[in-house]
């Protein structure tokens, strides 16, 4: 009796132990099962991936922002100029249609410090201070390593001088371009009051002048235009204000709002479609802050 209990007893406890290494093989079975499962969904994954990746996959620039690249990568028959969801911007600002896929680039640089006291324009040159921040501008533009298209000059002697210091730091000479069409004026008058009233700007008569500098660099490319541009505009605050205000479809009148630096750097970029991106509006930072005057 006590030797079949006891034979009973390790049978039991044989069949405990059969049934606990069952439970432990299957559980290493499972486990391996799943890792394997999941490490050939990835791999499957990573196939499907690559297959269907185009093989020339464009990639941002470093100086490129998403919105850009992707305004640039619209095809031009699937893009509507009407579709803009605010009605407070006029697509067709420049009378112009998208005709090619490249944008415009434009430096528009103040003069620098001149004899603002002096009897006539022609004495108007740069100080010893204004030549030193053109200098510090040119050396900025060229350390950019932009293949810069054209250098252009307003007609008055401060703007030219500043345009050709900006030339003789660059590592590639540019022919200066004279357009007296930017000479600097009076484009509206200011809001609020500054001491410049309609009557004056009337006198002067200098709006149309003015605009049709305006009409003149900043449109979209046009379908002749193969590449991307850069242009160098060397002129005034006065206009260069104007323009700002002009291009970015504010109010014109707020254009005495605002206060650029001798030598200071305002970027922007008109896209294919007509789109503005202000990349930099009288960026003096390049200059010592002991050299920087208005």
């Amino acid at each position: 009796m006590y030797t079949t209990s006891k034979n009973s007893l390790q049978q039991k406890s044989l069949v405990s132990q059969m049934c606990v290494i069952c439970l432990h093989l299957t559980q290493r079975f499972l486990t391996v099962r799943f890792f394997v499962g999941l490490l050939t969904g990835i791999f499957c994954t990573i196939i499907i991936y690559r297959r269907h990746e185009p093989v020339n996959k464009p990639h941002f620039r470093p100086d490129q922002s998403k919105f850009e690249y992707e305004k640039n990568r619209l095809p031009i028959d699937d893009f509507d100029i009407k579709s803009s969801s605010s009605s407070s911007w006029n697509s067709s600002w420049d009378g112009l249609k998208r005709e090619t896929t490249f944008s415009r680039h434009l430096y528009l640089i103040r003069h620098g410090q001149y004899f603002d006291n002096a009897q006539t324009l022609s004495e108007m040159k740069l100080t010893i201070l204004g030549r030193e921040q053109l200098k510090y501008t040119g050396i900025r533009l060229n350390q950019m390593n932009i293949q810069f298209n054209r250098l252009i000059h307003s007609g008055m002697v401060r703007a030219y001088e500043s345009a050709g210091i900006i030339n003789e730091q660059f590592d590639t000479k540019l022919p200066l371009i004279q357009d007296t069409n930017l000479t600097e004026g009076l484009p509206v008058a200011p809001v609020p009051y500054a001491g410049i009233s309609q009557r004056d700007v009337d006198a002067y008569g200098d709006k149309a002048r003015i605009d049709a500098a305006f009409a003149t660099y900043f449109h979209r490319a046009r379908q002749d235009q193969n590449r991307e541009t850069h242009d160098i505009l060397v002129f005034h605050a006065n206009l260069l204000r104007y323009f700002i205000c002009k291009i970015m479809q504010f109010p014109t009148q707020a254009w005495l709002r605002m206060t650029l630096n001798h030598g200071s750097i305002t970027q922007i970029m008109i896209l294919s479609d007509g789109s503005i991106i202000m990349k930099s509006v009288g960026d003096s930072g390049f200059i010592p802050a002991n050299k920087v005057t208005f």
